[in-house]
């Protein structure tokens, strides 16, 4: 199987992303973390779907392209996703049982569990 450019990102800042070693420290991680909860980290790779960040739990974390910021503005493209490098402040929005770290910019101070509060 070829390796894409974004899954070379990730594994040259996470070496054992989606290794037996990644999936046993999960459980950790994932309680260290919140729904809700404000974080901010640096873009480490850019794939056709979204922006993976290097939020400072030892996990990458996903922010979709139609969870950024801008993307309720206008449609976007690839060329108007956050450079590799960049840092972000999102909302973890979703924790998976896989390792899954989802993120959101939108709205990020008036979410709570994926409802937008009015």
């Amino acid at each position: 199987m070829q390796q894409s450019a974004w899954d070379a990102d990730i594994r040259a800042v996470f070496p054992d992303w989606l290794t037996d070693a990644a999936t046993e420290r999960w459980p950790a991680i994932r309680q260290s973390l919140t729904v809700g909860q404000s974080v901010t980290g640096k873009v480490i790779s850019r794939a056709p779907f979204g922006v993976w960040l290097d939020i400072g739990v030892n996990q990458p974390a996903l922010l979709l392209v139609v969870n950024m910021d801008v993307a309720k503005h206008r449609r976007i493209t690839f060329d108007d996703y956050p450079q590799k490098g960049s840092e972000l402040t999102a909302r973890v929005n979703a924790l998976g049982d896989g390792g899954e770290i989802g993120l959101t910019q939108q709205n990020p101070d008036k979410m709570f569990e994926g409802e937008e509060a009015k």
